[in-house]
């Protein structure tokens, strides 16, 4: 088994046995499905929590004694001694709340003391969108592909899978979980499992429904369910639609940041300008809050205001 930085560099993390830190990594990379760089990313931000309890953890501190007041004292000495930005602030803010969450889901404490603690203000940015033009050029690039590769269903699932993001507004994880038994083609309908195992319907479009047909055409007989398959007929996994979609955006010549969760936000936005509700948008998305969703108004409006400016004839 291949040795983590973690395990490599422990240091004040020997004194933290038995507060399920490896576990909890396992979790991330074998059931999340996150990716080396991630996983490594909350090790580092561990290593700085346990590092900081260190003294408590001499004293006694057990896994029930970590409470609400003991990690806002991490949070006050990450903002005030350690000078972090909201948004760095943020960033450990969600590995905590995803490690105490892990923690109680498998019954190790009785209830997660990051429940209470919200994310710091100032410190959300704005999602990263692409153009409706960006998007088609992406689209292009894909089906350009397909002309060039006649005979190979890759670029023709390639295809399918970008066409779905941005008539969907699915997230990553969402789309690779896809099985046949969730299409509803007649009704240009999809069933969704989102997180929480919440299920909900999302729409096609024309496109999104000729693209899907067209790979559906193609799709290897195989045993399993799953919608997209991978070259050895298995279902598709996170990265290698991140390493489809990053291959896809250098072809097109795109040098904006990019993923495959930017065509998740690209709809949301998308939606809104051309006179989606934020109701509709929330419900399509899988947002438990609509204040999820109020971000893309911000959005929008930035995106309006360059506009405004580019536009007005009095400067």
């Amino acid at each position: 088994m291949e040795q983590t930085p973690l395990s490599r560099n422990r240091g004040s993390l020997d004194r933290a046995r038995g507060w399920y830190v490896e576990d909890f990594l396992e979790h991330l990379a074998v059931e999340r499905n996150l990716s080396r760089r991630t996983v490594h990313e909350y090790e580092a931000d561990l290593r700085l929590f346990y590092e900081f309890f260190t003294p408590y953890l001499d004293d006694g501190l057990t896994l029930e004694g970590m409470d609400e007041r003991t990690l806002r004292e991490f949070l006050s000495y990450l903002r005030r001694q350690r000078d972090y930005t909201p948004q760095g602030l943020n960033r450990k803010i969600a590995c905590l709340k995803s490690y105490f969450r892990f923690l109680e889901k498998e019954g190790h404490i009785t209830s997660s003391p990051m429940e209470q603690i919200r994310s710091a203000r100032g410190g959300r940015l704005l999602p990263k969108v692409l153009s409706q033009d960006e998007v088609e050029l992406i689209l292009r690039t894909a089906q350009a592909r397909m002309a060039e590769k006649p005979g190979e269903w890759g670029p023709i699932r390639d295809r399918a899978i970008l066409e779905m993001f941005y008539a969907t507004g699915m997230r990553l994880a969402e789309l690779v979980g896809l099985n046949l038994s969730d299409l509803n083609l007649p009704e240009m309908t999809l069933r969704v499992t989102g997180k929480g195992n919440k299920q909900r319907m999302v729409f096609l479009n024309e496109a999104g429904l000729a693209a899907l047909q067209a790979w559906l055409a193609c799709r290897p007989r195989t045993r399993t369910d799953a919608l997209f398959l991978n070259r050895f007929r298995d279902r598709l996994s996170r990265r290698a639609v991140e390493l489809m979609f990053e291959k896809l955006k250098t072809e097109a010549g795109l040098e904006k940041a990019a993923s495959p969760h930017t065509l998740r936000h690209s709809f949301a936005t998308h939606m809104l300008e051309g006179g989606s509700d934020l109701v509709t948008i929330q419900e399509l998305m899988g947002h438990q809050s609509l204040s999820t969703t109020q971000v893309y108004t911000n959005l929008s409006r930035e995106r309006m205001r360059a506009v405004y400016e580019s536009s007005h004839p009095r400067k």
